[in-house]
């Protein structure tokens, strides 16, 4: 593509006749060295961007421009401004901050970290999805817990306005994938490079730079998942899995050279290098059916040397280094038992131990003769290879499993580095077993694979003698952190996930909603008008499901909470006042997962879903319970309530796949349930097809990641699915915008917000916020009985908080 392209016209340097000095090409001005040179450019290239962010830049801008502005040491608002981000199409500015914290710490970077914060997850969304994304990134970093400020003027294009956000999400993603990844480890290449290489479940393996860019094209195994990596000398890789097979690669070349081991009906189990004194090194191949074989690192043949016997079964195996010419041992952990085999030592397996947990994985250390493991117990402890003694255990271990581990190094400190079923890495010291600062949080799935990086580079940099941790996390996402100790820090803090959050109407400023919003560190209510908030005193219990009603005119919020209780809340007490406690409901044998209020027949009733897979109904003006249904099989995952022609019918979704209608006046069965075809059903809403009080269809929301439209009367669905494309819809809502048009939100772990018209199955929108949601809700613009607004309001929340923001859809 031309650099000058009409009203485009790009300045070029050029070399002058005097000396090193550069000059334009119109000898307007010179500059003395490459990093003048695009400073100059990038300030040229930023005075071409039109003000207007809807208006396309030239190409080259929307290429080119934050490189420039990278090498000039001027990446900032002003030099790649707002308006060029929608349309940005490097998909690099947040490595370019990475490399340039070091010289742009001063500068103005808000709208540039806003976008790098969503820009792994924005994948092929159209400049009004990127823009409103941008949108609402910014304003929840910018202005945390913050009230509405009018006099802020709307981002032209936006089809939001951010209204109160409490949203804090970790911003160390290196990579996202398609696929699920399996295993991960790092190779110097042959250059001196360092490359990060990961193995996903598809049979795909990548090789990343260490600032998370694709290195290389990626090399397809066509077999099954890739758990096993082994980095060796001369850019050679070797990979394992569930096929049976090990193939050696080239990874600079990109050549498959050889499949040396093919053991179909199998799968390794473990792959690692061993050294016994005296002894030529060799590459050990361990089998699920227990067989062990190995490999000559070099030829790749199959060699004989003494091995250990194994029982028939899968196998986990770590040479430990015993320090000087004395070889390795090598650590064997079958299920919960673990053997070390000492090959200097005649009888083979030198002692055993058994865990409370099938082990998980096995390290080597720094330290010679010592060995770290963890297992589903959740235990972590370091071990003599030689005297099979514990040296230490890491105290008070994270809840379930600790998946994986790797050592590193700290400050100068051996130390182990854990992967927990709770998404936390922790970091130990080896010598103590003493925790190294605090949980590094952020990823939303156990990260399954570990390792690290040297912390001298320019783009990831770390105090001396320390490393940087990677983690390939189930949730799809490749992370790097700085762990704890000197210099270190213990990673940022993340906000605790929220367990429910509701809109409850308007607080104390007209056309401002008021909030509920709960996690495990307590439940709030706030007004976003005003920014202020109220405790709800609830207890200990957590808050799992909120419901707003009205009961004899007063309004009343309820909780549903993690003992299985339900407590009914007074909302009548004035702004700033906390809400007072009515009444509890017991029922429930566990936690309530959804709730709806409705009125019927001059009562006011409350249906609740529960994960004991009763659905029960409830009158809230006599505070008692009416009815119980115990049809679904396991959870019911959602409840809503259906205003058709013939009444209000209950909706109720499970895991069972099934969607099930009922009578509220008996809660007896509507028609035979609906048999979704989408595996757990997890969502349900209803959605008007007419003016409200028409004709009403009902959406399901599965775990296949599909949404279908139903007509409740039949029980046959309405069009084609509707399919969000990165992952389980966890959450829907309807509203009609200012203008009437029907809308349909959906939500899940992928963190995506999705809009489409319901009369047209046209999507409209992708708000992106980058951090996986579990919960919408929404305040119509044209609710009978709610608040006056010009807008409908939206809320949406999960892992990394709640936000909230009207949505404008006019004129598409």
């Amino acid at each position: 593509m031309s650099d000058a392209d009409g009203p485009y016209r790009t300045p070029r340097p050029g070399r002058s006749d005097t000396g090193d000095s550069r000059a334009w090409a119109d000898g307007s001005k010179t500059w003395a060295d490459t990093k003048d040179a695009h400073r100059l450019i990038a300030e040229a290239l930023s005075r071409l961007v039109a003000a207007d962010p809807t208006i396309p830049p030239h190409p080259y801008l929307s290429r080119h421009l934050a490189q420039h502005a990278a090498r000039g040491e001027v990446l900032d608002d002003a030099h790649v401004p707002l308006a060029v981000l929608p349309w940005e199409s490097s998909a690099n500015v947040r490595t370019l901050l990475r490399q340039s914290d070091a010289v742009s710490d001063a500068r103005r970077q808000e709208w540039l970290e806003a976008w790098a914060r969503i820009e792994p997850f924005i994948g092929g969304a159209g400049p009004d999805s990127r823009l409103t994304s941008l949108h609402l990134a910014h304003h929840a970093a910018t202005r945390p817990r913050t009230p509405l400020d009018t006099s802020v003027a709307r981002v032209s294009g936006s089809r939001i306005t951010p209204l109160w956000s409490d949203w804090t999400a970790q911003d160390n993603v290196l990579a996202v994938s398609e696929t699920r990844l399996e295993s991960l480890t790092r190779t110097t290449t042959t250059d001196g490079r360092s490359l990060l290489v990961s193995g996903d479940n598809h049979g795909t393996i990548r090789m990343w730079e260490p600032h998370g860019v694709p290195a290389m094209a990626p090399l397809h195994t066509y077999g099954g998942a890739v758990q096993h990596l082994l980095p060796l000398p001369g850019d050679l890789l070797l990979s394992a899995g569930t096929d049976g097979s090990v193939r050696v690669w080239h990874l600079t070349r990109g050549q498959l050279l050889a499949e040396p081991v093919h053991r179909p009906g199998t799968w390794v189990s473990a792959l690692t290098l061993f050294a016994a004194k005296d002894a030529a090194e060799v590459v050990l191949v361990a089998h699920s059916d227990g067989r062990l074989g190995a490999l000559d690192p070099v030829t790749f043949r199959p060699v004989d040397p003494p091995l250990p016997s194994l029982d028939p079964a899968p196998a986990l195996l770590s040479g430990v280094g015993l320090g000087g010419a004395e070889g390795m041992a090598l650590a064997v952990a079958q299920g919960r038992r673990v053997r070390v085999w000492d090959p200097r030592r005649a009888g083979g397996y030198t002692h055993e131990h058994e865990h409370e947990g099938a082990v998980r994985a096995l390290v080597d250390l720094a330290a010679p003769g010592r060995y770290a493991l963890c297992d589903d117990s959740g235990y972590i402890g370091f071990r003599d290879a030689s005297t099979g003694r514990e040296t230490a255990v890491a105290p008070a271990p994270p809840a379930g499993p600790v998946v994986a581990l790797t050592a590193l190094t700290v400050a100068g400190r051996a130390a182990v580095a854990s992967g927990g079923s709770d998404h936390t890495l922790r970091v130990w010291d080896a010598r103590t077993g003493a925790a190294i600062g605090g949980p590094l949080e952020g990823h939303t799935a156990p990260p399954v694979a570990l390792t690290t990086l040297p912390g001298t580079s320019r783009e990831l940099p770390a105090p001396a003698g320390q490393e940087l941790l990677v983690s390939a996390g189930a949730d799809h996402t490749l992370r790097r952190w700085k762990p704890g100790g000197p210099g270190g820090g213990a990673g940022r803090a993340v906000r605790r996930p929220v367990t429910a959050a509701a809109l409850s109407g308007p607080g104390s400023t007209a056309g401002a909603p008021l909030i509920a919003v709960a996690d495990e560190s307590g439940t709030a209510l706030w007004d976003t008008g005003t920014g202020r908030s109220v405790p709800l005193p609830a207890g200990h219990a957590t808050v799992t499901a909120f419901a707003s009603a009205l009961v004899r005119g007063e309004p009343q919020l309820v909780t549903a909470h993690s003992d299985a209780g339900i407590q009914l809340w007074s909302l009548d007490r004035g702004p700033h006042a906390a809400p007072a406690r009515l009444a509890g409901l017991l029922g429930h044998s566990l936690p309530v997962r959804s709730m709806a209020a409705f009125p019927h027949d001059g009562r006011t009733l409350l249906v609740t879903g529960g994960a004991d897979g009763t659905v029960r109904l409830w009158d809230l003006d006599r505070v008692c319970a009416l009815a119980c249904r115990e049809d679904h099989l396991l959870s019911v995952r959602d409840v809503a309530v259906l205003d058709t022609a013939h009444g209000p019918r209950i909706v109720s979704a499970g895991t069972d796949g099934t969607v099930r209608l009922w009578d509220p006046a008996t809660l007896r069965p509507v028609g035979p349930p609906l048999h979704c075809g989408q595996r757990v059903v997890n969502a349900v809403a209803a959605v008007p097809v007419d003016e409200p009080g028409g004709a009403v269809l009902l959406a399901s929301g599965g775990e296949d990641g599909t949404i279908r439209l139903w007509d409740p009367d039949t029980g046959q669905p309405v069009g084609r699915r509707l399919d969000i494309g990165d992952g389980p819809v966890a959450a829907l809502a309807f509203f009609r915008t200012a203008t009437g048009r029907p809308c349909l939100a959906a939500t899940g772990p992928g963190g995506t917000i999705h809009l489409w018209d319901t009369d047209t199955g046209s999507h409209l929108l992708r708000i992106v916020t980058g951090s996986p949601l579990g919960a919408l809700d929404v305040l119509d613009a044209r609710q009978p009985g709610g608040p006056h607004l010009a807008h409908p309001i939206l809320l949406a929340a999960g892992v990394a908080g709640v936000c909230v923001f009207d949505i404008r859809m006019e004129g598409r």
